[in-house]
């Protein structure tokens, strides 16, 4: 049973979508604000986080970097903001996906499943291994150079689909429905932000620039 925790400041919120994941078969633990659901994360070690940004004390912005320091779990972020600056600056920390309030719960639990799927199904999660020139991938875990750099799932799944067939040139859309397998709506700031955020972590290591753009088609590896 997969596990889930919503870190979520309103109770009857967190009882609703509780209630509702349990219903399908989620182990669901919340808590109501950003410390305790650091902790809880800490402890009850989630496949996945339903994080929402406007918490008291500690907000969400802050808790988000804090997670990834300890999990690569997906984290969606549920937010009443709706500008696209917003949802760009929490892809770039770590995020995986972003809902605005009000949200259908039955959305809610389509991209739980999309995200999921990405981690808990990964065929690399049973021991096999992906090599690319000094990118190697075994169990999930990226190494570059043989150092270890932690990847967010949606970012791995990315670059497992671009090393897997590293003469195709995907598309926005190929790597949008490949990614999140739903239907593409021309966002290409998501694409964007994750493909700028694997460039980066790749730099980090090595001098070598392994993603080509492909200008007015999309992304391949050199």
């Amino acid at each position: 049973m997969c596990k889930i925790v919503i870190i979520e400041d309103d109770i009857d919120i967190c009882n609703m979508i509780k209630k509702f994941l349990e219903n399908n078969k989620y182990s669901v633990q919340y808590a109501l604000n950003g410390i305790e659901g650091i902790n809880l994360c800490k402890s009850f070690v989630p496949d996945l986080i339903i994080l929402d940004i406007m918490l008291p004390g500690l907000n969400g912005d802050d808790v988000l970097q804090k997670l990834r320091k300890f999990t690569n779990a997906p984290v969606i972020v549920v937010s009443a903001k709706t500008m696209v600056q917003t949802k760009i600056e929490l892809l770039k920390i770590g995020a995986d996906d972003y809902m605005t309030k009000p949200f259908d719960l039955y959305e809610l639990l389509a991209r739980i499943e999309a995200n999921l799927k990405r981690t808990v199904d990964n065929p690399y999660q049973n021991n096999n291994t992906l090599i690319y020139k000094n990118i190697k991938i075994n169990n999930s875990l990226v190494y570059i150079n043989g150092v270890l750099v932690p990847f967010t799932s949606t970012e791995l799944s990315i670059l497992e689909l671009l090393l897997q067939y590293p003469q195709k040139i995907f598309s926005k859309q190929n790597l949008y429905e490949s990614i999140w397998n739903e239907p593409y709506a021309y966002d290409d700031d998501t694409i964007n932000t994750h493909i700028s955020h694997i460039r980066k972590k790749i730099k980090s290591i090595t001098n070598e620039d392994y993603i080509q753009t492909i200008w007015g088609i999309g992304y391949k590896m050199k």
